[in-house]
């Protein structure tokens, strides 16, 4: 059984993709992971959906459910030219070196635009400050085993990565202030933590910041979401 189930931000984006003009008929995820989006638009709304991700076995819901899905680096999409009347890239830029190859790409096989998401914290909320340490904490502890996993990166830096013709970009920031649960969170990484020495510094910097924040009011991360219409020829 496939599983719609979304969070409220995932919603809210996908909300956001429907009111698109034109509507996506034909739409590609870059990073889509096990496509719980492209799921929900395929079974709910009809659209035409395929999904790529680096991990070929976060795919198989996808391909279980008869959706095209496919394995293979984002930066050299298999696809024709203007292939799907839209690309999104949720949550995934901020784990590929050169995202700008990425972006490249996906406005080759994007016959309108893209709609780029990334993870975004309010640092003028306390709570919102915790989450970002935390996240930080979590980058850095990823990127100790040699994988590539930077912070989020902000609307300015996308919009930089942008070198074809586009006629707009359009900003939104969310933010569901809702609790964070951070004990739920850590156990997610305690087969990464059980492999360091008992002295890395990566567990002294989680023991440290537990110490100092009062994790009990930390709320879930946003996200900063850009809409990139590209110019026709």
């Amino acid at each position: 059984m496939c599983d719609f189930s979304l969070g409220t931000l995932d919603q809210h984006l996908v909300e956001r993709l429907l009111k698109l003009e034109p509507f996506p008929s034909t739409l590609l995820e870059m990073g889509c992971g096990e496509g719980r989006k492209l799921l929900r638009l395929a079974h709910d709304h009809r659209v035409n959906a395929t999904g790529v991700d680096t991990h070929e076995p976060s795919l198989l819901p996808l391909k279980n459910a008869g959706v095209d899905a496919r394995a293979c680096d984002m930066r050299h999409l298999p696809f024709d030219d203007a292939s799907f009347d839209w690309v999104l890239i949720a949550n995934s830029l901020h784990h590929i070196p050169n995202p700008k190859h990425a972006v490249r790409e996906a406005a080759r096989v994007a016959r309108h635009g893209i709609v780029i998401c990334e993870p975004w914290w309010d640092q003028s909320i306390a709570s919102q400050r915790t989450t970002y340490a935390l996240c930080e904490w979590s980058n850095a502890m990823i990127q100790s085993f040699g994988y590539f996993h930077r912070t989020g990166l902000s609307s300015g830096e996308i919009l930089e990565l942008v070198d074809f013709k586009a006629t707009s970009a359009e900003i939104y920031y969310e933010l569901d202030i809702a609790r964070w649960d951070v004990n739920e969170w850590l156990a997610s990484y305690e087969p990464w933590l059980s492999k360091l020495p008992a002295d890395h510094y990566v567990r002294w910097r989680l023991n440290h910041l537990l110490a100092m924040l009062t994790t009990e009011s930390a709320t879930q991360p946003g996200q900063v979401v850009v809409v990139i219409r590209k110019a026709q020829a």
